[in-house]
């Protein structure tokens, strides 16, 4: 039997019913998904605490709570919801990650102390910008094209997968998008044929607003693809008759709010979050690259015995993310520099047997250890293991 069948100091609401925590979420009304859950018009689930006064909803966007923190039985039973049930689903369905949003107010501390007990969430921000579609650069470059009908029934295109499976992240089926999204997309003539280095879609629309993301191939960025695509959605927007867009990003991706800014949104909130991974093991390894680095705008220090620790958990189960030599690097580091050379010496020798060489190896993350005594410290893991 599923979790939620199970609760007793709160119960989750059919659709008819979710407009019984609506105003709960007034302090989260910047997101968008909340109130197109509500509305019927995004899919999602809504669980409501007895007394009324607390709730938990589910978005493709994340998780949200609000309401009342004086619930600490809904809360304990909201904690085995998202553990029992949630995470597990989102990890069958292939979801990686989760983001939980909530007020930002101190008094939440206790309460997400309860909810994600166990759970190892990391700490981050969001920010989420505003456009209100009264000034706009409008785009004329050929190159930029609307995500329609017509074009997601062309077979040739290179990169129109991956656009199709960003579609069906947010939306219920293409026939759906098509009915009411919008997006455009930067179509380049390369040698292997038409390819999609740039797409801007609607991640969902709700009355007469919406929110969009963006993605462009890492080999053309820099290049003011993002901004021209942009500018193509908002073009779309304004046609459509959408009164307001919103745009959302990590608070540490300057390139995205560098592009947001260009094409004319302004800042409106910027706000702490907790996220992490569906499955038990990658939220490990998560964690090791998080608590290695640190965010220091949301005050998470460095913590290289919690790094150390959290790569440990995952890597001796040989969960190691298809044999990633960085994964055992980073170990190796985190390791040595609490003073566990023995264990900095077996994570090393892993790396080495997985091909690892030096930090200036290029990889596929950025999630590497490159600090000042890294060489120093390949140097004497090195030199220990030939001894």
């Amino acid at each position: 039997m599923m979790y939620s069948k199970k609760m007793v100091q709160g119960i989750e609401l059919t659709s008819e019913n979710f407009h019984k925590a609506a105003d709960l979420f007034e302090t989260l009304k910047h997101h968008l998904s909340i109130k197109g859950v509500i509305k019927g018009t995004i899919a999602g689930r809504v669980f409501l605490s007895n007394d009324c006064a607390s709730a938990l909803l589910t978005s493709p966007q994340g998780i949200f709570l609000a309401g009342s923190t004086e619930n600490n039985g809904f809360f304990e039973e909201v904690h085995h919801l998202i553990k029992e049930e949630l995470l597990p689903g989102l990890a069958s369905s292939g979801e990686l990650d989760y983001v939980l949003f909530y007020p930002a107010d101190e008094k939440w501390d206790g309460v997400l102390k309860i909810v994600m007990k166990d759970l190892l969430p990391m700490r981050s921000g969001r920010m989420t910008f505003i456009h209100d579609l009264s000034n706009i650069d409008v785009s004329t470059c050929n190159s930029i094209i609307p995500v329609n009908s017509n074009l997601l029934q062309r077979q040739n295109i290179i990169g129109l997968s991956e656009v199709i499976n960003e579609i069906l992240e947010n939306w219920p089926s293409i026939e759906a998008y098509e009915a009411n999204g919008f997006g455009c997309v930067a179509v380049l003539h390369t040698d292997q044929g038409p390819t999609i280095i740039s797409w801007c879609l609607t991640d969902w629309v709700v009355d007469d607003e919406c929110e969009i993301g963006i993605e462009t191939d890492e080999n053309y960025r820099g290049n003011g693809w993002a901004r021209k695509t942009a500018l193509g959605v908002l073009e779309l927007a304004k046609k459509s008759g959408m009164r307001k867009v919103g745009w959302q990003c990590w608070s540490n991706n300057i390139a995205s709010q560098r592009t947001a800014l260009s094409v004319g949104f302004k800042p409106f909130a910027d706000f702490p979050v907790l996220f992490g991974w569906n499955h038990p093991q990658n939220n490990l390894l998560v964690n090791g690259n998080h608590y290695m680095l640190g965010d220091h705008k949301y005050g998470v220090e460095k913590d290289y015995a919690r790094a150390a620790w959290s790569y440990a958990q995952a890597l001796d189960e040989g969960w190691d993310w298809n044999g990633d030599m960085v994964l055992y690097w980073n170990a190796a580091c985190m390791f040595y520099l609490t003073g566990e050379l023995e264990q900095a010496k077996h994570y090393y020798k892993k790396a080495a047997e997985k091909g690892w060489k030096d930090i200036h190896q290029p990889h596929y993350h950025e999630y590497v250890y490159r600090e000042e005594d890294s060489e120093q410290i390949a140097r004497i893991l090195s030199e220990s293991l030939n001894n």
